[in-house]
């Protein structure tokens, strides 16, 4: 990986129509997004580079980006820019844009169903050449969250989330999360969801989202 190159793990909007946009994400600025990755690929950097020297490399390619960014922000154009996640102000680690721990992910909705393909790189690594855990909880935490309030319903949040590890996620492959809503009991919202690997899960996910009383 050269210092012009840097590693960017992004879906495009290409792939599925994005979420509803909400006016304070959609008028940040590209300069925070733009920042954001190559944030991401000095994390890419650190974890795969096995030569020093071509860390440093790396390093000084990424840094000199980062600071002709700064100094000219209004220029900035993200020539794929990432879909807004539909919530005010999102910063969350699994879908914002502009946060470099995000992958990120983007959620769309296909036949009632929240659904993001996404591939995640070696910061995101467990065991040898698999997601951690943790990461693939958290995917399948958000878009489940994201089912639970894409037909309208009002604002609920997690109450249980319940994971069964089938199989080995694995990095660097485009993988599916899938969410969506069984059935709905008053301020009860009953999901499941699952991430597909070659269409077979490798995880699947059982939840209950809550809406706070009025």
């Amino acid at each position: 990986m050269g210092p012009s190159t840097p590693v960017v793990q992004s879906t495009p909007a290409a792939q599925g129509a994005p979420e509803a946009a909400h006016p304070e994400s959609a008028a940040r600025s590209p300069y925070a997004e733009h920042a954001a990755r190559l944030t991401r690929s000095l994390a890419h950097a650190l974890v795969s580079e096995q030569d020093d020297a071509q860390l440093a490399d790396t390093v000084r390619g990424l840094a000199t980006q980062l600071l002709e960014a700064a100094q000219d922000p209004a220029s900035i154009v993200v020539e794929d820019p990432h879909p807004r996640s539909g919530f005010p102000g999102d910063i969350t680690p699994i879908t914002s844009a502009v946060n470099p721990l995000a992958p990120p992910m983007a959620i769309r909705r296909e036949g009632g169903e929240s659904v993001s393909d996404v591939a995640l790189p070696r910061q995101y690594q467990g065991p040898p050449a698999r997601v951690h855990g943790g990461i693939v909880a958290l995917m399948l935490d958000q878009v489940l969250g994201n089912a639970a309030h894409a037909t309208g319903l009002a604002s609920s949040y997690t109450r249980e989330l319940t994971i069964t590890y089938d199989a080995a996620t694995p990095l660097d492959r485009p993988v599916r999360a899938v969410g969506r809503i069984d059935r709905v009991e008053g301020r009860k919202r009953f999901m499941s969801g699952e991430i597909l690997v070659d269409g077979v899960p490798s995880a699947r996910a059982h939840g209950l989202w809550i809406s706070p009383r009025s």
